[in-house]
């Protein structure tokens, strides 16, 4: 692949932001075990950085995947590798099926806000029980009416504690388990910034590395969210 001017200046933007905005601070958030991820990715969304390849009807720049291989290159410029996994979460394993499958709906509420880094995301895949083997997830997504009750927990989340909502994993019917589950976004706190009813953070999770990035347990105990 042959880079452009384009690819250039964009590595240059994130370059000089980790330089000024994060390499400073690297040593103090890994010592506190915690970075503040609203105020990095806010500062991130207003460069277009958590939005390259994404739609730019929601806020992204709509461009290829070779930008976004530039991105997660420039990434490991950062003297940690808490901060760029966090980062990865938001951009690459959050959004990415919001972006191509969500509703117009869902997009608007969770997809364009995650993009301009009013929003911290993270994702809801793994279990106690269940971390490579997907397919053996126990949370429940059950219709109720227009909704969905969700119970059941989720481990090893990323960004889990200052996280606004998740791309959750849940099973949402008795078929067989590769074929019963569905990616939903949970709202994970109320409008005052507080974790909703029924959401639980159980313990943020001491780590040998990765310390700068925030790592949580959660429970669901029957907590609702609208289907759309």
């Amino acid at each position: 692949m042959q880079l452009t001017a384009e690819h250039h200046a964009l590595r240059d933007t994130l370059k000089k932001f980790i330089e000024n905005e994060i390499n400073p601070h690297v040593d103090e958030w890994e010592e506190k075990e915690i970075f503040p991820a609203h105020d990095v990715f806010k500062g991130m969304g207003d460069l277009g950085l958590l939005g390259v390849t994404k739609p730019e009807e929601y806020g992204g720049m709509g461009l290829d995947w070779s930008y976004g291989a530039v991105v997660a290159e420039t990434l490991g410029h950062i003297k940690c590798g808490a901060i760029p996994m966090a980062i990865g979460v938001q951009t690459d394993m959050a959004t990415p099926a919001l972006a191509k499958f969500g509703s117009d709906a869902a997009k608007e509420d969770f997809l364009k806000p995650s993009i301009s880094g009013d929003y911290v995301a993270c994702l809801g895949v793994s279990e106690v029980g269940s971390g490579s083997d997907v397919a053996s997830i126990k949370t429940t997504a059950s219709k109720d009416g227009d909704d969905y009750i969700i119970n059941g927990g989720k481990m090893w989340t990323t960004s889990g504690t200052q996280a606004d909502w998740m791309c959750l994993l849940a099973n949402t019917s008795d078929d067989a388990a590769h074929r019963n589950k569905t990616l939903i976004c949970l709202p994970l706190k109320d409008d005052s910034g507080k974790h909703r009813d029924g959401v639980t953070v159980a313990r943020k999770l001491k780590k040998l590395g990765m310390r700068s990035s925030d790592t949580a347990e959660f429970f669901f105990e029957d907590v609702r969210v609208p289907q759309r």
